[in-house]
């Protein structure tokens, strides 16, 4: 996915795990999300929880008959534990899908584009029919 964060007007994502959202069981999203430009505080680089990884998954996206929910509502963070992930263009931040993290929006006059990827592993195999 290309994110482009555009100057004064690049958006906030709020605090997440990835594997709410691409969740397999086990646990195997890694994300990958390469700057394409530097990532700063003013600009809109990551922040994430250190060792956020390291606890349980906060809760699920889940797709059923009913719609696409989550199930349990999203916490509130204390903003203090977040540190910024400041970053060269061309560096390379490998997101375990548990790390809870989030970005401001971009209040410079300079764009922070990134390119994000995830790989998830597919621990039951393909699928087949008959």
């Amino acid at each position: 996915m290309y994110i482009f964060k555009q100057p004064g007007i690049g958006g906030e994502v709020v605090p997440h795990q990835d594997n709410t959202f691409l969740y397999t069981e086990p646990r195997t999203c890694t994300g990958l999300w390469l700057a394409l430009e530097d990532a700063t505080i003013n600009n809109g680089c990551l922040w994430a929880i250190p060792g956020s990884h390291k606890k349980s998954l906060v809760r699920r996206m889940v797709r059923d008959e009913n719609g696409t929910h989550f199930d349990r509502p999203s916490p509130v963070y204390d903003q203090k534990e977040f540190v910024p992930l400041e970053v060269k263009s061309g560096a390379l931040v490998v997101i375990h899908g548990d790390l809870i993290h989030q970005s401001f929006e971009n209040l410079s006059p300079a764009s922070r584009h990134a390119f994000s990827l995830w790989i998830l592993k597919d621990v039951n195999g393909p699928k087949t029919t008959g």
